[in-house]
């Protein structure tokens, strides 16, 4: 049996048609020149109830030569490099059929195995794998084309895998970067995930990775920023496939993470050099803006509908509301693979390894605690010089207002661990309070707003529609009657980082 920990990859597919500009790419083509191509089959084995695959493992025999090998890894994505590691079994044996007594020891070794282990699916690639250095690392390349199989069902796949053997992660994102002009797209999904949704029609909507840890009090700014990043980019990876199929918390999860990304990007901005990064957040904005179109249809089904209308008038909206979110869907998905995306995210990944490039080396080291009160004071003058005057601001100027102001708290929520004390607790709340006040103002304006655009393709809809749109602006005169005494009590508050 070999233990060991999954090796620090990066996972890219592209659609069929693009196969040879991968392959004949200028970066690609030397390291898999004179390679000839292997064919792989793997079968995955599971019980019927798929005991294995909810405990988030994946069982598999292959042929290796004349021998065959048992494997036992994760079906989940560990994460971006040096996020994670996790382990890995294989036993070099002869047969196809797995042995379960051979999962003593490993991660699997408690599952309570009540019934068979059948194959449901299998993965049957023709593979290139060839080897690139960059610098004094090494990377092992590998380009796939097949499919994934369950029962009567399969998809394609073209895949191409960046897997560091040995040297520094910078050197993989560097590499990976040099690929920018081709039509792929980074993936947080692993095979075993698409063979487990195809087999067993499932999909974990959890995004089980890693988040974001606080700051401690000795963090410098390099590692701080790297940690946080990171982070983020995992969970808008990890979340990307099951929101790609119709997962509502998993478009949500992607969201979130969108805008945790702009906010550190925005709170850390002080510290770049000017002009860097400026891309990325544009990129981020425009996806920001998709993802909140499906997002905005989820709201509607799931919340602002059951607060105003029933029987029949809802199942009319339901279901044009479903028919936009299907449309919102198919352009999320679209837009997801474009290359501007995956060039961000790697340009973004690569800082993480090599903060000192991006802020400097001084700056890099410096404690973040001493940065912190300078780039959150910053962010606080934002949110008042926007609310000035709260109660005579437009929709549209409320709603930057209800922006900064989330971008405030994710900020001081990465930080918290720096502060202590009483202030802290009442400076949060009141900041919660306001915000949870905007967000009800948000609904009642995006209630009305998708309201007006289903009356206008179906008319029919026009009387139920406008009791909907006077009941959301009942409720926004209602908010707004509270929000400057909120804002007052907000505002009022010395920020606990300036004491």
């Amino acid at each position: 049996m070999i233990r060991s920990l999954l090796p620090q990859r990066l996972t890219f597919r592209f659609l069929p048609e693009a196969w040879p500009l991968v392959r004949h790419h200028t970066g690609i083509a030397p390291a898999l020149k004179s390679v000839r191509p292997r064919h792989r089959i793997r079968t995955f084995y599971d019980t019927a109830s798929g005991i294995l695959s909810r405990h988030d493992w994946a069982l598999s025999t292959a042929r290796e030569g004349r021998a065959s090998v048992q494997v036992l890894e994760p079906v989940s994505w560990a994460g971006l490099p040096n996020m994670t590691r996790p382990e890995q079994w294989v036993w070099s044996r002869r047969g196809l059929r797995p042995d379960i007594k051979l999962l003593e020891g490993t991660g699997a070794a408690k599952i309570d195995f009540s019934g068979a282990v059948l194959p449901i699916y299998r993965t049957d690639f023709w593979q290139l794998q060839g080897k690139a250095a960059v610098g004094a690392s090494s990377l092992k390349v590998s380009l796939s084309r097949g499919s994934v199989q369950a029962g009567e069902q399969a998809e394609a796949v073209c895949a191409l895998d960046l897997t560091l053997l040995s040297g520094e992660v910078r050197d993989l994102y560097a590499f990976a970067q040099t690929l920018s002009d081709l039509p792929i797209w980074l993936t947080g999904e692993t095979l075993p995930m698409r063979g487990v949704r195809l087999a067993l029609g499932q999909y974990d909507e959890d995004v089980t990775v890693q988040s974001a840890l606080p700051f401690a009090g000795d963090m410098t700014v390099g590692k701080g920023w790297s940690q946080s990043v990171r982070a983020f980019l995992t969970v808008f990876l990890a979340a990307q496939p099951a929101a790609e199929h119709g997962s509502v918390d998993a478009v949500h999860e992607m969201r979130v993470a969108v805008r945790r990304l702009r906010t550190i990007l925005k709170a850390f901005r002080p510290l770049f050099p000017k002009g860097a990064l400026g891309n990325e957040m544009s990129v981020f904005q425009q996806t920001g803006r998709f993802l909140g179109n499906v997002r905005d249809w989820d709201v509607f089904q799931t919340e602002i509908l059951p607060a105003h209308v029933s029987g029949d008038i809802a199942s009319e909206f339901v279901q044009l509301a479903k028919e936009k979110r299907v449309s919102a869907l198919a352009e999320m998905r679209q837009k997801l693979t474009d290359p501007s995306i995956t060039s961000t995210l790697l340009s973004l990944g690569q800082s993480t390894e090599d903060p000192a490039a991006l802020f400097g080396a001084e700056t890099a080291d410096a404690l973040l605690e001493d940065h912190a009160p300078v780039l959150l004071d910053r962010m606080a003058r934002k949110v008042q010089h926007r609310g000035h005057h709260i109660g005579h601001l437009s929709d549209r100027q409320l709603h930057d207002v209800r922006k900064s102001l989330k971008g405030l708290r994710y900020s001081i929520e990465s930080i918290l661990p720096l502060y202590k004390g009483s202030r802290v607790e009442t400076y949060m709340g009141h900041c919660k309070d306001l915000q949870d006040l905007f967000g009800r103002f948000n609904d009642a304006a995006t209630a009305e707003a998708l309201v007006r655009q289903a009356i206008k393709e179906r008319p029919d809809l026009t009387e139920a529609g406008n009791a909907i749109v006077h009941m959301a602006h009942r409720e926004r005169k209602k908010i707004l009657k509270k929000l400057p005494k909120r804002w007052k009590i907000f505002s009022k508050d010395v920020p606990f980082w300036c004491q």
